[in-house]
């Protein structure tokens, strides 16, 4: 079995081949791209908490990484703890808690923009009017760069965020994509360090001063402090978005259960996390089987293979959720991957939940009911899968 996962076509719905995947069994090896591929929960959970069997770090001597340096994200050691644990305290939920007027102030500069033009009768792209923008604007923020260049920041993170999927995209459209990520991470790479500069000499309250002040700083070679804040500005950008963009498409195709919202907005949260578990948007976790062959779901698999997670496929796992392939956000609240799993669950988890509750409250209030023009595109980043565009119209 093979999966084209840089084809259009499968990443608009990816959801019936990925099933045709598990009818095959919990474990399958495409023979193509010479990959195992996983499908169930527990079998991920499994391999995802289990960093002495299966590692994501990058094998040493194989270049700069994505993000043109060492980051945490790719590291499996306790050299992990130490830089995630440079930003931990200021991404707890009560410290973020301080950062509520600003994500407000965001979220209604950004809606006052973009709600007048659809209640005029517009067909707008909430993709580039709305849900790109807020935020790129509220992790500026906090690290204490300026508004103005927000929009430069969206197309680096955008760049960036099409290498993932284009790994796997052997085409000249891949090498394209992977040239252009290249040239954006080495750009964004240029302005943090420059950031880093200014802070050594005027530090302030802003999570890159936090980390040129903490010890674990001076153990870091000056392109891993760069890497590590550019990695922060990628990752509080990507996923955040595309989880508003794919909000307002599922709750367009289900309009009972937006209005099972408007009646009471104490189930914001439940419902946002529903929509991350229907619509994962991290759809694959790669891992390297280390120390000896490992088993997987009955399967040997051997060292130096590589087992890659289908997340996606996993979220819907009937096994752990009923009638997994529906969107219900009244089911019991159950663990997914939206998050990531176990060592390299997301950093940025509550401000994620903070953003996205905050704009889809404020959402509600202004425009309860929209509708958005179909079909979509959701171009070739499986990876990282969401909406190129999602054009919103009046209801």
């Amino acid at each position: 079995m093979h999966l084209d996962m840089v084809d259009e076509v499968f990443n608009h719905d990816p959801y019936p081949a990925l099933e045709a995947v598990r009818s095959t069994g919990p474990v399958v090896h495409d023979d193509v791209i010479g990959e195992w591929l996983v499908t169930g929960y527990d079998d991920c959970a499994r391999i995802l908490s289990n960093v002495e069997r299966f590692t994501s770090e990058v094998p040493a001597g194989s270049g700069p990484g994505v993000f043109g340096g060492p980051v945490f994200e790719t590291m499996d050691g306790p050299r992990h703890d130490e830089i995630r644990g440079v930003w931990a305290r200021d991404f707890q939920r009560d410290r973020l808690e301080r950062h509520r007027p600003m994500i407000a102030g965001v979220v209604d500069d950004a809606l006052d923009a973009f709600v007048p033009r659809v209640l005029d009768g517009e067909c707008v792209d909430a993709v580039e009017h709305l849900t790109r923008g807020i935020p790129t604007r509220v992790i500026a923020a906090l690290l204490g760069i300026d508004d103005a260049d927000q929009a430069q920041f969206s197309a680096w993170s955008d760049a960036m965020g099409a290498v993932a999927g284009a790994f796997f995209d052997p085409s000249e459209r891949g090498r394209e994509t992977l040239r252009a990520g290249l040239e954006a991470t080495h750009a964004l790479n240029a302005y943090i360090a420059a950031e880093v500069d200014r802070r050594r000499a005027e530090p302030g309250d802003d999570l890159i001063s936090v980390m040129i002040e903490s010890p674990v700083a001076s153990t870091m070679s000056e392109a891993e402090i760069t890497a590590n804040n550019t990695q922060l500005v990628f990752a509080g950008n990507e996923t955040t978005a595309k989880w508003m963009a794919h909000s307002l498409v599922t709750l367009a195709r289900h309009p009972d259960r937006r209005r099972w919202l408007l009646e009471d907005r104490t189930r914001i949260p439940r419902a946002l996390e529903e929509v991350l578990r229907y619509e994962t948007i991290a759809q694959v976790a790669r891992r390297t089987v280390r120390n000896g062959d490992a088993e997987v779901a009955g399967v040997t698999v051997a060292e130096g293979d590589v087992v890659t997670c289908l997340l996606g496929a996993a979220d819907r796992d009937p096994q752990r959720w009923p009638a997994a392939a529906t969107f219900d956000p009244g089911r019991p609240p159950k663990t997914h991957f939206g998050f990531g799993f176990g060592l390299h669950h997301c950093i940025g988890i509550h401000l994620a939940r903070l953003e996205t509750a905050i704009w889809l409250d404020r959402l509600l209030d202004r425009l309860p009911a929209w509708d958005v023009a179909e079909p979509l595109d959701y171009g070739s980043n499986f990876v990282l899968r969401g909406p190129l565009t999602v054009p919103v119209r009046l209801a």
